[in-house]
């Protein structure tokens, strides 16, 4: 089996095998523990494998299951953007599966929380290298409902269960808007597989479904605004943000770093799949005005969620929950860039997407550090630690300041795509970045204030973690290495992948001749 298909295999086996396992070790946490690294570890080792591959690539990979081709089976497509996602995903999977050890010392139900963990990462992974619409929403289903699970994982926690539950309510709407969806495409265009949607959208033949029954054009309109109103929910765009602010806190930290940095962005990718490779390209007249009417709704929703989120930032008394509006304000920057359907949009939807994840995960992992130390999420508790724990603090200076958007941080340069792709629709969706970002700064200050220089409430004897502290360290080194580098990545992996992601016909015929050569 090669690499596409072995990626999503590993973690979802690993899953499977882990309560087993653990009955045969009688619970030991050490070697649950090592049995979570080796899985975790072997995912990012067959995703840098998949990188490189669809790197050195000129056309999508495309993998068979069962030699079943598409239309008819269910197929992996994967091109540069999924396996640059799909990389960032397991390289932090695996990073705060060395965190979480530390974090969870007095809890118990370890082997639960690894079978959950690594059933989220096999459904996150399955999400980005899934070439076929139903499919995705399998993968979506099986990452949720592993999100709402670790989301609860406090059970004797009532604002646990509660947020967990809203999660699991709002989520079930979502993926049941997607499932509509899905039925409309298929009534309309007797298919559900991207590459198969794509060439009938564009008046092009496929072998073996024939060609689109009814009209395309109300089918497209219905089904997209289902499908995207259930990415909405995902990504938690406002009006659709309300579960996060309370999920996102309720869970572990390390799990907290997973939904604002990984999960979240399920929604996104899923929108740029459906508006970059179905419709992407020329449209006909019709089909461009609903495409372009979804367009100005994302983008609003988007200039919406990243105003909100920022000033909801500064009312909090909660550092979780601080993060988490944190995580809107930066969703609604994506949906704006991806909004726009241009090539620097994409590129700068991209950068941003890996940026984010990583700086956002630091940032609750670092959070995560000082909460696991006095056993309390109110920033006011937080006070004074910050001296005590220098990697910490110094982990939690360079995440803030690069979410903010300073120079020379990583997600400053993404941002600085972000402002050039808004100013050429728009310079109130550029004021709207600069505005959020500003105001998120005033946010983020208060929290190093309190933490660096306010005198502790009482006197704490804390000691840094060590493992929990290099995994902070090692990602605040990587965000620098990002900033300082940023150019050479830009040209080597981001323009390669959206300029990979706009040509939809390429994607189209990766899965024609793999049906071909097997036919």
């Amino acid at each position: 089996m090669n690499a596409v298909g072995l990626t999503p295999i590993i973690p979802i086996v690993f899953a499977f095998a882990l309560p087993l396992f653990s009955i045969l070790i009688k619970g030991n946490r050490k070697i649950v523990q090592t049995y979570a690294l080796i899985g975790t570890g072997l995912t990012l080792i067959s995703s840098f494998k998949l990188f490189q591959l669809a790197y050195s690539s000129s056309t999508p990979l495309v993998y068979t299951f069962g030699k079943w081709v598409a239309p008819v089976g269910i197929v992996y497509e994967v091109d540069k953007l999924g396996a640059l996602i799909a990389l960032v995903t397991a390289g932090l999977m695996f990073l705060i599966t060395i965190y979480s050890y530390r974090y969870l010392e007095h809890d118990e139900g370890l082997e639960w929380y690894y079978t959950l963990y690594l059933g989220l990462e096999a459904g996150l992974l399955g999400v980005l290298l899934t070439g076929d619409a139903f499919n995705l929403f399998v993968m979506i289903e099986v990452t949720s409902i592993a999100a709402y699970a670790l989301v609860m994982f406090y059970r004797d926690r009532g604002d646990s269960v509660t947020a967990g539950l809203k999660y699991a309510l709002i989520g079930a709407v979502g993926t049941t808007m997607y499932f509509l969806a899905l039925g409309v495409f298929y009534g309309a265009f007797g298919t559900v597989n991207f590459a198969d949607l794509a060439a009938k959208v564009h008046g092009l033949s496929f072998p073996v479904t024939g060609g689109p029954v009814g009209s395309i054009i109300l089918a497209s309109g219905v089904a997209l605004a289902l499908a995207t109103w259930a990415f909405l929910i995902k990504a938690a765009i406002v009006p659709n943000h309300f579960w996060l602010p309370e999920a996102h806190p309720a869970a572990p930290s390390p799990i907290s770093a997973i939904l604002s940095g990984l999960v979240v962005n399920v929604g996104v990718y899923a929108l740029i799949r459906f508006l970059y490779t179905v419709y992407g390209g020329q449209l006909t007249p019709e089909l461009a005005h609903v495409v372009s009417m979804l367009s100005v709704i994302v983008i609003a929703l988007g200039a919406i969620s990243a105003l909100f989120g920022a000033l909801m930032m500064n009312v909090q008394r909660d550092v979780k929950r601080l993060i988490a509006y944190s995580t809107i304000m930066h969703m609604g920057y994506l949906f704006m860039a991806v909004g726009l359907g241009t090539s620097l949009g994409l590129q700068a939807a991209l950068f941003h997407i890996v940026n984010h994840a990583i700086a956002k995960a630091l940032l609750f992992l670092a959070a995560g550090v000082f909460i696991h130390a006095v056993g309390s999420r109110n920033i006011e508790d937080l006070a004074g630690l910050g001296r005590r724990m220098p990697i910490a603090t110094f982990s939690l200076a360079i995440a803030t300041l690069s979410l903010v958007g300073i120079p020379p941080l990583n997600v400053f340069f993404s941002k600085l795509l972000l402002f050039n792709a808004l100013i050429e629709r728009s310079l109130v969706l550029a004021l709207v970045l600069v505005i959020s970002s500003v105001i998120a700064l005033v946010a983020y200050m208060r929290v190093f204030y309190v933490i660096w220089l306010r005198k502790p409430k009482e006197n704490l004897e804390t000691k840094e973690p060590t493992s929990m502290s290099l995994i902070c360290l090692l990602l605040a080194l990587t965000v620098i290495v990002i900033g300082l580098t940023a150019p050479i990545i830009v040209d080597k992996l981001i323009t390669p992948a959206a300029v990979q992601t706009l040509d939809y016909q390429k994607y189209i015929h990766a899965i024609l001749e793999v049906a071909k050569n097997l036919g």
